[in-house]
C-alpha cells in the first residue's frame, strides 16, 4: 500500500483519486484498490484555499513507483486490530460494565466478540426513552434526574455532538472509526478533519452498537443503578443494585461518566483510592456561524461550498491560568445540561448538518485547589456550587451577558443580535457575580486577547451563557496504569469519569483497553 497526498481546489468537484493519479503519472491498470485516509483545509490567508487529501493506493509494480517517484511516495501498512489472547484465570461470573457510554460500549462490545457475555449495568434509561426525557425538560424544565443530557445510553456524549477529535495518538482510534461506521455512521468520518457524527444520528448508532453486543450474548440493563459495591480482601465480590439485588463478579469496569456523583461519594464511602483532579469552567459564548466563516475563510468568495467553520482558541492569564476554547459547535446549539434540580448547566452540540444559525463554544478556565479547596470531593462540590449558583442568577433560566458588556463591566437591558439558543431561556445579568476575581480576570483577558487576534469575536451582539463546568471529572479513581486496575482487585475504571478520558473516542479506547486486561486475565465463562 502506497500514500500520496494531493492538493485540490475547493471547487474542483473531481474525483480526488482521479486527481492523484494523474498527478503521480500512475498508470489506471495498475490501480487495484484505493482508500481515502484523511481530508483537511487549508484556509490559510493569501494562498488558493485547498482540500489536502490523504490516499492509499494498492498497486501493481509498487517497487517501480516506489523508485520513480522516490520521497514523493511512501509504503504504509494498514492497520489490523490485534485480538487480545484469553488468560486462564476463573471468572466466578460474567464480567460486569458499569455504565453505557463510550467506554462502557467499547468494552462490552469487545468482551462479548471475545465471547465473555458481559453485563452492562446503565442507570438511566435506552436511548430513545432518554431521548424523550430530554426534550421534556429542554421545553418545560421538568428534569428526570436519571435520564438526561448526562445519563443513559449513549452516555454525555450522545448530546454533545458526536464529535470525534482527539489528540491521543493510538491505533485503535481507527478501530472506534471503523466500529462507529459499521453502527451506521457516515463513512467519511474516517478521513474528515475534525469528523463528527451529530446527536440525531448518534440515536440510531448507540441502537446498533447495543443490538450487536446482545447478538453476541451480552445482555444491557437500563435503569439499574450501581447503588454498593462489595468489596472483600480488597477484591470486588459483588454489586448491589438499587432494588437491592445482589450480583456476584471478581470482573468489574467502572465506566461511570463524569457526572456519577453519588457513586464517586459510594466510592470512597466503600474505600476504593479516589483522587481530587484539576479541571475547567466557564460558559458558553455563541456568535454568528457567517461570522465565524467570514472570519475563517476570508480569502473565499462563497464559502457555503465549504463546511461551517470552525474555531480553537487558547491564552494564558497573567495569573498563570490557561484559558481555552473547548468542545467548538458550528452551526449548533447551547443544551441544558443539568443532572441536578434547581441548577443550571450548559453545553453544547450540533446536528448532523450543523446548518443551526448560531456557532458556540465553551470558554473555560482551568481551576484547581486554589480555587475549590482541599479534599477528595472539593472540585465536585465546586461544581455543584456554581450550578446552584447560576441558576439563582438565572432565575431559574440560566445566566447571560453579552461578550462586551462583560469587559465593560455593563449589565445588559436587551438581546442584541445573537440570539442565545439555551432551550429553558436566559436571563441577562453580571456574570462577574458567577466567578472568583481570578476566573473573572482570566476570563477577561482571554476574551480581550481573542477578540485581538480575531476582530469581532466580543462584538456584534455575541453572547455568553452560564455556567459550563461538566468540561472533565473532578475526580480520579486511582488504577495501576500497566493493569488498567484499581487498588482494589478486579476493579477497572475507564473514560471520563475514571478520569482518564476526554471525548467519545478517547474513553472508548480507555474502555477498550479495560475489556483487554480482563480478558488476558481471565478465560471466557461458558
Amino acid at each position: 500500500m502506497l500514500r500520496v497526498e494531493l492538493n485540490q481546489k475547493i471547487n474542483d468537484d473531481g474525483s480526488p483519486v482521479t486527481h492523484a493519479l494523474h498527478k503521480y503519472h500512475i498508470l489506471e491498470k495498475d490501480l487495484i484498490s484505493a482508500k481515502i485516509v484523511r481530508r483537511s483545509l487549508d484556509a490559510r490567508a493569501n494562498r488558493p484555499t485547498v482540500f489536502v487529501w490523504q490516499i492509499d493506493l494498492e498497486l501493481n509494480n509498487e517497487a517501480d513507483y516506489i523508485n520513480k517517484l522516490k520521497n514523493r511516495i511512501r509504503r504504509v501498512q494498514p492497520y489490523v486490530y490485534k485480538k487480545p489472547l484469553p488468560g486462564s484465570e476463573t471468572l466466578k461470573a460474567r464480567p460486569v460494565v458499569i455504565g453505557f457510554g463510550p467506554a462502557g460500549m467499547a468494552a462490552a462490545l469487545l468482551l462479548a466478540r471475545m465471547g465473555y457475555r458481559p453485563l452492562v449495568l446503565e442507570r438511566g434509561p435506552a436511548i430513545n426513552e432518554r431521548k424523550q426525557n430530554v426534550e421534556q425538560y429542554w421545553k418545560t424544565g421538568l428534569l428526570n434526574p436519571e435520564a438526561n443530557v448526562q445519563f443513559g445510553e449513549g452516555g454525555a456524549g450522545a448530546f454533545s455532538d458526536g464529535k470525534l477529535t482527539t489528540r491521543i495518538k493510538d491505533d485503535r482510534v481507527q478501530l472506534i472509526l471503523e466500529e462507529l461506521i459499521k453502527a451506521g455512521a457516515d463513512p467519511s468520518i474516517a478521513w474528515m478533519n475534525n469528523p463528527h457524527i451529530g446527536t440525531d444520528s448518534l440515536i440510531h448508532i448507540d441502537e446498533n452498537i447495543r443490538t450487536a453486543i446482545e447478538s453476541l450474548g451480552g445482555t444491557i440493563r437500563f435503569n439499574t443503578k450501581a447503588e454498593s459495591f462489595g468489596i472483600r480482601n480488597g477484591s470486588i465480590q459483588f454489586i448491589t443494585t438499587q432494588e437491592g439485588e445482589e450480583i456476584p463478579c471478581n470482573a468489574v469496569i467502572l465506566a461511570i461518566g463524569h457526572s456519577a456523583r453519588d457513586t464517586f461519594v459510594t466510592l470512597m464511602d466503600t474505600g476504593v483510592p479516589l483522587e481530587s483532579k484539576l479541571f475547567a469552567v466557564g460558559v458558553r459564548v455563541e456568535h454568528l456561524q457567517s461570522f465565524i466563516n467570514h472570519r475563517q475563510y476570508r480569502n473565499v468568495d462563497n464559502d457555503s461550498i465549504l463546511p461551517p467553520a470552525e474555531y480553537h482558541f487558547s491564552h494564558t492569564s497573567t495569573l498563570g491560568k490557561g484559558v481555552y476554547s473547548f468542545c467548538m459547535c458550528p452551526g449548533g446549539y447551547v443544551v441544558a445540561a443539568a443532572s441536578e434540580t434547581d441548577t443550571a448547566v450548559t453545553n453544547g452540540m450540533s446536528y448532523a448538518a450543523r446548518d443551526g444559525i448560531n456557532a458556540n463554544s465553551a470558554i473555560v478556565v482551568q481551576v484547581d485547589q486554589r480555587d475549590f479547596g482541599e479534599g477528595i470531593l472539593a472540585g465536585m462540590n465546586y461544581q455543584k456550587k456554581l450550578e446552584r449558583l447560576a441558576y439563582e442568577l438565572g432565575r431559574g433560566k440560566a445566566p447571560a451577558q453579552k461578550i462586551q458588556s462583560y469587559l465593560n463591566h455593563v449589565t445588559d437591558t436587551e438581546i442584541g443580535e445573537i440570539k442565545p439558543t439555551y432551550p429553558l431561556g436566559v436571563n441577562l445579568t453580571d456574570l462577574h457575580e458567577l466567578f472568583s476575581d481570578p476566573l473573572n480576570q482570566s476570563l477577561e483577558e482571554m476574551l480581550s486577547h481573542t477578540n485581538s487576534i480575531f476582530p469581532g469575536f466580543a462584538d456584534h451582539g455575541s453572547i455568553m451563557t452560564g455556567v459550563e463546568t461538566r468540561t472533565s471529572s473532578p475526580i480520579r479513581i486511582l488504577r495501576n496504569t500497566d493493569t488498567m486496575e484499581s487498588m482494589i482487585n478486579g476493579l477497572y475504571p475507564a473514560g471520563e469519569g475514571a478520569g482518564y478520558a476526554g471525548g467519545i473516542v478517547s474513553s472508548a479506547i480507555d474502555g477498550l483497553k479495560c475489556a483487554e486486561q480482563i480478558i488476558k486475565r481471565f478465560a471466557p465463562k461458558h
